[in-house]
């Protein structure tokens, strides 16, 4: 049950136990909020079936390209992986128009197929160099591909201008080097430059349409974007700066105002752009900062084993603490999980030290301490 329903559960018992509603009225009302927590359970399931189907569909696949691949030369299976993405994005857009069941299957038949449609004109290098005809051809139907299918995707639904974002930005990858035949570096330039000219540009249509009237695929868009930036910041530290171990500094700086500008929407943006689920990109975020901040801190810092601690451990802490106050589950076991991690290799570094062992007990104490602590009190009578 969400923590949404959790509460009205707990606010209906409160008001029938202090006689503002009758039994009957409460039942009711049980009923329905119990009803309503279910459908969205039954949509969350929905998602997972149908990402576990898509998988299912993408090995599907490979089992047949194993099968038909010695048969063919490199143009053929060029072709049957495009033909198949084709047949699997129409399959998907079909599905769309029907009933808000297949929803959740249509998009993820469409993002299967949009896999597809990248690996064909990945691989069409092997039967057609870059910069040749048949290179330059393959660029281009790259790129026409998600300005063919971005514009209606805009037009029906919130989730597939987001993935035709990012999927955006590997076709054009593709096109720029088979048909522009750019370097590495320079393609990575290119595609630092439009992802920021597209946060700038979503983040003015949020500013200018808070309740997503005009635009309401925006804040999903703007999402994604910000989840694309942490790939291009990574490439562009590692290729084009060459900062090697300071890359992480660029990455780390880019987390931080990903998570500002969730917590920014969740506590004071508009209330048109608070969405439920931005507790668990905090709790992702949380869980990346874990391997981030053990780098930062033993990699680029070069500290000892106490300066994780401070760095996973504290975050996890302040995130621990915020995620109570907001109720966000996700988070709050993710800020668990970000104080326990670097407190056990500090206590494995610090192996054999009586200090440490007793360092220990005393932090578990504390923790059943403050879990007692912040349960809810019973009143009195």
């Amino acid at each position: 049950m969400s923590r949404d329903a959790e509460a009205l559960h707990a606010a209906i018992d409160r008001w029938e136990r202090d006689g503002l509603i009758d039994g009957v009225v409460a039942g009711k009302l049980r009923a329905d909020v119990t009803k309503e927590a279910s459908a969205g359970t039954r949509r969350l399931s929905q998602y997972v079936l149908a990402a576990t189907g898509g998988a299912v569909l993408l090995i599907a696949a490979g089992v047949f390209v194993d099968w038909a691949w010695p048969l063919l030369g490199s143009g053929a299976r060029s072709f049957l992986l495009a033909a198949a993405g084709v047949a699997v994005v129409v399959l998907g857009v079909s599905l769309e128009g029907r009933t808000q069941r297949w929803r959740p299957a249509a998009y993820l038949l469409q993002t299967s197929g949009l896999g597809l449609l990248l690996t064909a004109f990945i691989y069409s290098e092997n039967a057609w160099a870059d910069a040749t005809s048949g290179g330059l051809v393959a660029g281009i139907l790259s790129l026409i591909v998600p300005i063919v299918l971005t514009p209606r995707a805009m037009r029906r639904n919130v989730v597939m201008p987001a993935v035709h974002l990012a999927m955006g930005m590997a076709f054009l990858a593709v096109f720029l080097d088979r048909a522009v035949h750019l370097s590495g570096d320079e393609t990575v330039w290119v595609l630092d430059a439009v992802l920021g000219v597209a946060i700038l540009v979503l983040a003015r249509s949020l500013a200018r349409d808070p309740a997503g009237e005009r635009h309401p695929w925006a804040v999903n868009a703007f999402v994604m974007a910000m989840v694309a930036g942490f790939v291009l910041v990574t490439l562009t530290g590692l290729g084009p700066l060459s900062l090697r171990e300071a890359a992480v500094w660029p990455l780390d700086a880019w987390l931080v105002m990903t998570a500002a500008l969730a917590v920014w929407g969740m506590e004071w943006g508009p209330a048109t752009l608070r969405r439920e689920w931005l507790g668990g990109v905090l709790a992702c975020l949380l869980l990346a900062w874990i391997g981030l901040g053990f780098f930062t801190a033993l990699e680029a810092l070069d500290g000892p084993a106490e300066l994780p601690l401070l760095l996973v451990g504290g975050v996890g802490v302040a995130a621990f603490v915020y995620a109570n106050g907001a109720g966000l589950r996700a988070l709050m076991g993710a800020g668990a999980l970000a104080f326990i991690l670097p407190l056990w290799y500090w206590g494995v570094e610090r192996g054999g030290a009586l200090g440490a062992v007793a360092a220990l007990a005393a932090t578990a104490g504390i923790l059943f301490w403050v879990s007692g602590r912040i349960g809810p009190r019973e009143r009195a009578g």
